[in-house]
């Protein structure tokens, strides 16, 4: 096996480790990262003894371990990109009372890295994180496809209707050419019945990441919906030079290719 294969496949276990915070078997994840159970026991093993992953004697359920965490200690050292990302979800949080996240593209999902949870918390709920959710759920996902060239995001969509042929493709093309005028996403009863939430994309050339505000819907009006769009779009501008100088960390994709920014599925284990 080539090296940059192995790299691969030991990245998407981890991933696949990283989404489930309750712990994840072998065997769901095998199917999730669509590799042999063999495969996976073998990484697993590795990342057992270098603490980068646990195993529960009980449940026999993988979990992300310390030994990552030092490795990502200094994300949270100094004026680290990560400190900043967390400052502005604060600021947002703060500002509109509600939960406020930070999003990257990762293939035909998007990846919630961090999360701020609100205080107005009647009829919310917040949710485990890192978390995968699809591209066409999430006012994040929307926001990033408006930020693509135009065929770009037309071919995207219609690729995942082929796949999922109860997606709207026509509201989905529309949605993504509103978002591109108006400047942000908003989505309503989507991912979530009874939740909304706003995304505004951090301006790069090639943009990966976004951020978003999300409640309850009876909250998000029209009036709030633009006032928030305008408070996303302002923060994510003031983000987008501490994610642009980031070399080798959460932004390093930004300057990749449209086409290694969404792979396949099986390109981002294989």
């Amino acid at each position: 096996m080539s090296e940059s294969r192995l790299v691969r496949r030991t990245v998407g276990i981890l991933k696949a480790v990283a989404a489930e915070p309750d712990g994840v078997g072998l065997s769901d994840l095998a199917r999730a990262t669509e590799l042999p159970k063999a495969t996976c026991l073998r990484v697993l093993s590795v990342l057992l003894d270098d603490g980068w992953v646990t195993l529960d004697p009980v449940s026999r359920r993988y979990r992300i371990g310390v030994g990552l965490m030092f490795v990502a200690g200094r994300l949270l050292e100094g004026d680290s990109v990560l400190t900043q990302v967390d400052a502005a979800l604060a600021e947002l949080s703060r500002a509109s009372g509600e939960t406020a996240g930070f999003d990257r593209l990762a293939g035909p999902d998007v990846t919630v890295l961090r999360q701020v949870a609100g205080t107005q918390l009647i009829a919310q709920v917040t949710r485990p994180v890192p978390r995968l959710q699809p591209v066409w759920l999430t006012s994040t996902g929307k926001a990033l496809l408006a930020a693509m060239p135009g065929p770009v995001a037309e071919d995207l969509i219609r690729s995942w209707t082929e796949d999922l042929p109860e997606l709207p493709t026509d509201r989905l093309l529309a949605e993504t050419t509103a978002t591109r005028q108006r400047g942000y996403a908003v989505t309503r009863d989507e991912l979530e019945h009874g939740a909304a939430s706003v995304a505004a994309v951090v301006p790069a050339s090639q943009p990966v990441h976004a951020l978003w505000v999300g409640g309850p819907t009876f909250r998000f009006t029209a009036e709030r919906v633009a006032e928030l769009g305008e408070l996303l779009s302002t923060v994510a501008r003031t983000l987008a030079p501490a994610l642009a100088r980031e070399s080798g960390g959460v932004a390093a994709a930004a300057t990749a290719p449209l086409t290694e920014l969404v792979p396949p599925p099986q390109e981002l284990i294989s």
